[in-house]
Order: structure tokens, then C-alpha cells, then sequence
């Protein structure tokens, strides 16, 4: 129940490879791609896999499926703004099982109340792992610095790891369409308010918007 198929890994694979392109574009070089992949590989592998896991322990079959949109989208984007912003969904966790109807736009499950607290704790886990994983490589960004160890690469890896997942978690708690941030507020809204406005607001501040 908690394998990872083939053809998920391949769709996580072609994410992983577009988002990587995205953060590093303008500046495609080996080096760039390599830090890159290290924050992506970090901050949206364990972003799926805590949305795919936490559904599962719940219950409900849950596989992550990348979008054509939305790898267009994080390609198109970083192109067009020369990669001062990226749209940091190329594909989602689907999650299938325990309905009555599956739509975007019903709610009538089973059990609605015990469904949607289930729900909201699915959406917002990727957000959680981002934020820890960002503060995780903030910490050891001053540890470095502090103890010694400091070195040119490390401490871009580690500026690039907080970057990315601090982007990952404020972008997929926005509160729109089908990103995250909209299905906690439905479900959950004492949730997004923990979760979402301080992802939003360190979104902002990295960004120079506030």
C-alpha cells in the first residue's frame, strides 16, 4: 500500500526535472542545476511524499500524478520572468477511495466532518515538511557559518534549500484554485490561519513584497 509504482516514480522524476530547470533558470550551468536539484529534491520530493503518506495513513489510495499544465506552466513562467517567479506545481498527489462523490466541487463523503479534518491535515502536511526542511537548512546555514565549516558551495546549497522550500510552502498555501492553501481554508480554516499566513508572509518578505 505504501510502494512507489514505476510509473509515479517517472512522473515525479519529469517534476523534479522541470522544477530544477525553473529555480535555475537564467543561470543553466551543471553547478546551478546541482544546487537547484538539491532544494527541489529536497523541498518537492518530501512535499508529494508527505501529502502521498499522510492520505495513505488515513486510508485512501493516493498516487502523485505530474500535470502537463503545470509543467508548462513552471517552465513558461520562470522563462517569461527570468526566473523571478515560479509556479511551483507541476502536478499533485491524487487521492482516490472512501468517496461518495469526487469532485472539486462537493463535499458529501461518508463521514463530512471526520473526511474534511482528514483532508485538511493531507493538504496541509507538504506545506509543514517545507517549512521544517526550510528552517532545518536555516539552522545549519548559522551553524556553519559559525562553527568553521563555512564553505562557498554549503553555504549556497543551504541558502538555495531554505529559498526553495520557503517558496514551496508559501505558493501551495495560497488560498486559489486547486493549490493546497485552498483546500485547507475550506476544510480547515483555524488551520490555513496557522500554517498558511505565516507561509505566505515569509513568501512575501523573501520575494521583497512586504
Amino acid at each position: 500500500m505504501g510502494r512507489t509504482s514505476s510509473r509515479e516514480t517517472v512522473h515525479l522524476t519529469v517534476s523534479l526535472i522541470a522544477l530544477t530547470i525553473a529555480f535555475s533558470y537564467p543561470y543553466i550551468t551543471p553547478r546551478a542545476m546541482v544546487i537547484a536539484a538539491f532544494g527541489v529534491g529536497a523541498g518537492f520530493i518530501f512535499h508529494e511524499l508527505a501529502h502521498k503518506f499522510t492520505a495513505r495513513r488515513y486510508g485512501y489510495a493516493a498516487d502523485y500524478e505530474a500535470s502537463p499544465i503545470g509543467l508548462l506552466l513552471a517552465f513558461g513562467i520562470s522563462f517569461i520572468t527570468g526566473g523571478a517567479f515560479i509556479f511551483a506545481a507541476p502536478g499533485a498527489v491524487m487521492i482516490r477511495g472512501r468517496y461518495v462523490d469526487y469532485s472539486q466541487f462537493g463535499d458529501r463523503y461518508l463521514d463530512s466532518l471526520k473526511s474534511a479534518r482528514e483532508f485538511s491535515y493531507i493538504s496541509v502536511s507538504g506545506a509543514v515538511v517545507n517549512l521544517i526542511l526550510a528552517a532545518s537548512f536555516f539552522v545549519a546555514l548559522y551553524f556553519v557559518a559559525y562553527s568553521g565549516l563555512s564553505h562557498e558551495v554549503l553555504n549556497e546549497l543551504l541558502i538555495r534549500g531554505t529559498f526553495i522550500n520557503v517558496i514551496l510552502a508559501g505558493f501551495n498555501m495560497i488560498p486559489f484554485g486547486p493549490l493546497d492553501g485552498a483546500k485547507v481554508l475550506r476544510y480547515n480554516p483555524a488551520l490555513w490561519g496557522m500554517v498558511g499566513i505565516p507561509s505566505i508572509i515569509l513568501l512575501l518578505l523573501l520575494m521583497g513584497l512586504i
